[in-house]
């Protein structure tokens, strides 16, 4: 495999058991600098298991994971981070009484020479987070007073502010207007220009022949 066709990450033989039942046998796929893939089959099928997998949700009872070609241990959440994975789930680990700045960094918040938090450099680079994706939004403001879709753009800027290179989207749409879907469909099309990698968990097939550059089907 060529150095331009290596995956951003890739995960090999992946198998899952569960009391009774075996939700993942030896499911391989591949993520690509830039490119949309889509994950497609009934619920059950084992999409969203293989996702946690990827992000140490759950361990995997055999199989392999590389970043860019190299074998990696994903054993907690700071392993995925550190590979440069972040999943928006559809519900969101926002805290609702903070601002958006304060939830982008929360947990990391640049301090000054004093030690205290630097909350002129946080909304900085909180503002540089929502410029990447178009976003018109006060980072000052808080989250409760969001809706549904700007919530999400608050979770990819946080994503994105942990340097994430793959970005897991689990049905994204599924409680988004039209208009805040094109929107979404727009910030996804910024990623790709980016380079970044997306894995996009769907059951609408418009969304795969708009979105799709590569499509795994789990049956």
């Amino acid at each position: 495999m060529t150095g331009a066709n290596i995956p951003l990450l890739e995960l090999r033989g992946i198998t899952k058991r569960f009391p009774g039942v075996l939700a993942l046998d030896q499911v391989s796929l591949a993520l690509h600098a830039g490119e949309v893939h889509m994950l497609m089959g009934e619920n059950g099928a084992g999409k969203s298991t293989l996702m946690k997998v990827l992000c140490s949700a759950y361990t995997a009872d055999a199989g392999e994971i590389f970043s860019d070609g190299k074998p990696q241990a994903v054993r907690s959440a700071a392993d995925a981070t550190a590979l440069g994975v972040a999943v928006i789930f559809q519900e969101y680990s926002l805290v609702p009484h903070l601002s958006i700045g304060q939830n982008i960094y929360l947990g990391r918040e640049p301090l000054n020479r004093f030690g205290l938090v630097d909350h002129v450099r946080m909304h900085r680079d909180a503002r540089a987070m929502l410029d990447r994706l178009s976003l018109d939004l006060d980072t000052r403001r808080e989250v409760q007073g969001l809706g549904v879709a700007q919530q999400q753009m608050v979770e990819i800027a946080k994503a994105l502010s942990q340097n994430a290179r793959v970005l897991v989207l689990d049905e994204p749409t599924a409680a988004l207007s039209d208009r805040e879907t094109a929107k979404l469909f727009e910030v996804i099309a910024e990623l790709k220009k980016q380079g970044v990698a997306m894995a996009y968990i769907s059951h609408r097939m418009e969304e795969v022949f708009r979105l799709g550059d590569r499509v795994t089907v789990f049956a």
